[in-house]
């Protein structure tokens, strides 16, 4: 059938009848006419809207998959750094125990290696009084010796002043007048009154190194506590990146822990 020209008119009986382009129907009034001309339109095109709308729904469908599979990836990621956190908690926690076990033991064998040092240095002390000691007291038992056959010579020559026998007196005076022998001991001179100074001295000393390389030490070990983290911050390659929240990775001790 020939297409009609939109709204062309024809006679039919006493009526003028009006003709639509898009279908056979007839309609007798115009403004109806006009409205029907743009039904039909809008069905005609609602075919190509349906087949643009499913060719568009597809594209989109493919992005959304796409932001899907970003989306399961990102959950993957997130969950093996989870297990991966809880992992290093758990070794951190271990670490931390065995740190605080050894510590405690080296610092027990610390303190007993100073008490039997100091153990020694009271033996050597008390060996060094007792042999000085016994000496002088073997010095003192020979100067009372000494001085009481002194004491007897000189109760002698006291006596031997008072004869009254000039001969006799002239005659034993050559012997009894002789001069006292020297004795078995030299003169003997006593310490001043320092005889442990030095010792003391030492330990001093001694305490004060010990107390500097135990400062020092100490300054290391809290150092060495203090990079002990479970997480660090890794530097952002760019400003862009640094604009963003930091990213943080596991520190590698808890990683290494991990793998003992």
């Amino acid at each position: 059938m020939p297409l009609r020209q939109p709204g062309a008119a024809t006679k039919h009986g006493q009526s003028e009848v009006f003709a639509c382009s898009q279908c056979p129907f007839l309609h007798t009034v115009k403004v109806k006419l006009r409205q029907h001309i743009e039904k039909c339109l809008m069905d005609e095109h609602r075919g190509h809207d349906t087949v643009s709308a499913a060719a568009e729904r597809t594209e989109k469908q493919k992005q959304l998959g796409a932001t899907q599979r970003k989306f399961q990836q990102r959950i993957q990621e997130r969950e093996k750094e989870l297990q991966d956190l809880r992992q290093a908690v758990e070794s951190h926690m271990l670490s931390a125990q065995a740190a605080v076990e050894d510590s405690e033991r080296i610092f027990t064998e610390i303190i007993h290696s100073i008490e039997k040092r100091c153990s020694e240095v009271k033996e050597l002390i008390r060996d060094q009084e007792k042999s000085a000691v016994s000496w002088a007291e073997r010095v003192l038992e020979q100067l009372e010796q000494e001085i009481a056959e002194l004491r007897r010579r000189d109760a002698e020559l006291e006596q031997f002043s008072h004869i009254e026998d000039h001969i006799h007196f002239l005659q034993s005076c050559q012997s009894v007048c002789a001069p006292p022998k020297p004795g078995d001991l030299p003169s003997i001179t006593v310490n001043p009154h320092t005889y442990f100074e030095t010792v003391r001295k030492s330990v001093s000393e001694l305490k004060e190194r010990l107390e500097d390389v135990g400062k020092g030490e100490l300054v290391k070990i809290s150092q060495a506590v203090k990079e002990g983290n479970i997480l660090q911050t890794a530097e952002p390659r760019t400003r862009k990146q640094s604009l963003k929240s930091p990213r943080v990775v596991l520190s590698h001790h808890c990683l290494k822990q991990e793998a003992l």
